[in-house]
């Protein structure tokens, strides 16, 4: 298991009232600050979330240790009162417990990783420690007004900066077809959080029409979409591959033909939110008869239409695939 270590420190102005908390993780050269805050809470609910949110940030079971200044906190796990808690109901003999969903909530978290608690002497000579407090100032301060920032800030018009800048990524998942990559990312406003991003080299698809202007599509089962699907050819770029070329490609193996003229629409991203996928857009005329080469694994059924017919589908809702439907309407306006 990775060995990660985890400083975490919360703060309160007022107890209750605005409070934030501040964390630092380290794994091997890998370090992470993370911070947040609310507007009106304590600093033992602070002290809680610290901790809670860096053990979320963790992809898989980590030996982990935990420094703390917080006794409210380190002593609830190194001395065993929250497994008593939990046996009770998440409530303590001599009454309510405070801050049950949060506790609770710690608990869970880790049992799935195996956790060392240690206490640390706050305001000390412990840089990480400090460190951990500065933050922890930060984030409560931008609660002072008395309005929470999501209120605050998130409520009116950002003109400001939109670019994120990728400080850490892992590879979770590399595959035959995509890779996926969880990225760590300074927001726009300095503030740290993470992204899934599934890395695919993009792909090339074609509007090939012939001389009676009839589209060429085929009809795939799509395991994701669990249904069959009507699409125009397409594939997957090779790596450094030239999008003209695997749309050439794909026509013929796909459908038996041969493009004598052919012509870039336009370049999209189907789903850009998480998936780098890039998808290059052709159109296609001067058909010639070539020769059906499927890849392996590949099944699939070739139909023609009368193009008119495909655009009343596209229009109509009778298509599902988004490259398809794009490709259709722009070929309208060109014929």
């Amino acid at each position: 298991m990775k060995k990660v270590v985890i400083y975490t420190d919360g703060a309160c102005s007022g107890n209750p009232g605005p409070g934030g908390y501040g964390v630092i993780l380290m794994c091997g050269n890998v370090k992470k600050e993370l911070s947040g805050g609310e507007a009106d809470t304590t600093n033992n609910r602070m002290e809680l979330r610290g901790p809670i949110e860096a053990l979320k940030l963790l992809k898989e079971k980590c030996e982990v240790e935990i420094y703390s200044d917080s006794s409210y906190v380190v002593d609830a796990f190194s001395k065993g009162w929250v497994y008593a808690w939990k046996n009770n109901g998440w409530k303590r003999k001599d009454g309510p417990l405070k801050n049950p969903e949060l506790i609770k909530e710690l608990y869970e978290l880790c049992q799935y990783h195996s956790v060392k608690w240690i206490k640390v002497k706050g305001h000390a000579d412990n840089e990480f420690n400090n460190r951990c407090d500065a933050l922890a100032v930060a984030a409560a301060a931008k609660y002072k007004s008395g309005v929470s920032e999501e209120n605050n800030v998130r409520d009116t018009e950002y003109s400001g900066v939109l670019y994120e800048k990728i400080f850490n990524t892992d590879t979770v998942f590399k595959g035959r077809v995509f890779s996926v990559d969880v990225a760590d990312v300074e927001l726009p406003d300095g503030q740290k959080s993470s992204r899934e991003i599934i890395r695919h080299n993009g792909g090339a698809a074609i509007v090939a029409l012939d001389e009676d202007n009839n589209i060429f599509l085929v009809r795939q089962y799509r395991i994701a979409a669990d249904q069959e699907l009507l699409e125009i050819p397409a594939g997957k770029l090779e790596i450094g591959e030239d999008p003209l070329a695997c749309a050439k490609r794909e026509l013929e193996e796909e459908t038996g033909m041969v493009a004598g003229e052919i012509k870039h629409l336009f370049s999209m991203y189907a789903t850009p939110g998480y998936c780098s996928e890039k998808l290059h857009i052709y159109f296609a005329r001067d058909l010639k008869q070539g020769k059906i080469h499927r890849d392996e694994e590949e099944f699939l059924h070739v139909i023609k239409l009368p193009f008119d017919i495909a655009f009343k589908m596209a229009m109509n809702g009778q298509f599902s695939d988004a490259k398809t439907i794009a490709g259709i309407l722009a070929v309208k306006n060109l014929i």
